[in-house]
């Protein structure tokens, strides 16, 4: 019987333990965005964004945050089917959609009010804005991995 690699059950857990967490973020995510305390808070970051300004002059504040929401917690769900089926569709979709949705987000590194610290003598990322974004750096890598595995990854 060929003894399997010390590392697969660690994989197997990371795997599975990333489906989940990037699931709930998103499922989480998305609801907060159905509140106007985040349809509000949000807007001035996206307004700013080439990627989604203007949703919310077509939509509106609210309305644009209900779609958001509504692709975000569809991501979410997808990203947690892939906990069962992480080479079906909806796995795969939520995958590569939370890395286009965290693309667009970490773009808001470059075009956000605020983010660096305006008098500071080498760039320095603000802590409310610059950090903020900074995380979805690390999103965007995470779902790209979720997504190499739906096409076929070893779990």
């Amino acid at each position: 019987m060929p003894r399997r690699a010390p590392t697969a059950g660690l994989r197997r857990f990371a795997t599975g333990y990333l489906w989940l967490v990037l699931g709930l973020i998103f499922l989480g995510i998305g609801l907060q965005k159905l509140t106007a305390y985040e349809a509000f808070a949000v807007r001035p970051y996206a307004a700013s964004s080439p990627f989604l300004a203007h949703w919310y002059e077509w939509l509106g504040v609210r309305n644009a945050s209900r779609l958001f929401a509504a692709v975000e917690v569809l991501i979410g769900l997808g990203l947690l089917s892939g906990l069962r089926w992480p080479t079906r569709w909806p796995a795969r979709a939520g995958a590569l959609l939370a890395a286009g949705t965290s693309f667009i987000t970490a773009s808001f590194l470059f075009t956000a009010p605020g983010v660096l610290v305006a008098d500071a003598q080498i760039p320095l990322l603000t802590l409310g804005v610059g950090q903020l974004f900074l995380k979805d750096l690390v999103l965007l890598g995470a779902a790209l991995l979720l997504f190499a595995e739906s096409l076929g990854g070893r779990r």
